[in-house]
């Protein structure tokens, strides 16, 4: 399988900033070819109105939508909706191909009021019996809500920072005989406002290949943290190349197999000395 270098990086050293380790992480799938969402970054666009995305309602009327500038998560660009009413749902969203097999739907949102919905869906009813998949995720912000009374005071309620963008993720069972599905994201029969950014939505699982050079440093462990989890995902002394208490071999590769593409992850290497050379995946993880 093709591999295509993804981050290479000799990130801030805690002890002696001038050692030169370096860690290169590529995968086995080129991860911007394996984002099938299209503009995912809401930067592409014309006349006001971002490609790819396009507003689903039954009720146009309750809501208004802009490509907005200068509200974007790391770009310019983002996608906003607002509903007036809790009449009706509405969405930005666009229809992807897809094979059978698992798929995460993640991206980020930010909101001051209302309850949002992100969701994969799809169904293929010319076949026998008709197949779909309805894979949703839930946020949102009680401030404004309908039923908060008017004299609980603003800081008291609970909810999203509305300048904070948040991840949302959902994990998408695709069924054979489905040729597309659609991604939504948008307000659920709340009022309320919302920006999105930053989407992505491809394979569940991956292949992660790190790759650690010591640069005249000896390298004598590493490990790999998911930054949602306590426990790390590959410590080296576990793997039979490197004896415990030991260095590893210069430069010193290793594969973890079918990690999950929407996780963030933290790799850390340690030199002999105690200094540390951390990167993270994807690059964007803080």
């Amino acid at each position: 399988m093709r591999m295509t270098a993804l981050i290479i990086a000799a990130l801030g050293l805690v002890v002696a900033p001038a050692a030169a380790v370096t860690i290169e992480l590529t995968t086995d799938q080129p991860r911007v070819e394996a984002n099938l969402a299209l503009n995912p970054a809401m930067e592409e666009g014309a006349d006001g109105a971002p490609a790819h995305w396009s507003l689903s309602t039954a009720v146009p009327e309750n809501f208004e939508t802009a490509w907005v500038e200068g509200e974007g998560r790391h770009g310019s660009r983002a996608l906003y909706l607002k509903a007036h009413e809790n009449v009706m749902s509405g969405y930005w969203g666009q229809t992807v191909a897809v094979e059978p097999g698992s798929y995460i739907f993640r991206g980020f949102y930010r909101t001051t009021t209302g309850r949002l919905l992100m969701y994969a869906h799809g169904r293929n009813t010319d076949v026998e019996p008709p197949v779909g998949v309805d894979a949703r995720v839930y946020a949102g912000s009680a401030i404004a809500g309908f039923l908060v009374p008017v004299f609980i005071p603003y800081e008291a309620l609970a909810g999203a920072d509305p300048d904070t963008y948040y991840p949302f993720s959902v994990q998408v069972e695709v069924p054979e005989r489905l040729p597309t599905i659609a991604l939504s994201m948008g307000m659920y029969f709340t009022p309320g406002e919302v920006w999105f950014d930053d989407v992505w939505f491809g394979p569940a699982t991956l292949d992660l290949i790190i790759r650690v050079a010591g640069g005249g440093e000896q390298v004598g462990k590493l490990t790999v943290f998911d930054e949602d989890e306590v426990d790390p995902v590959y410590v080296s002394t576990a793997d039979p190349r490197c004896p415990v208490g030991g260095l590893l071999p210069d430069p010193f590769e290793v594969r973890l197999e079918d990690v999950r593409a929407d996780a963030r992850y933290l790799i850390v290497a340690k030199t002999a000395d105690g200094d540390l050379t951390k990167a993270r995946f994807p690059e964007e993880a803080r």
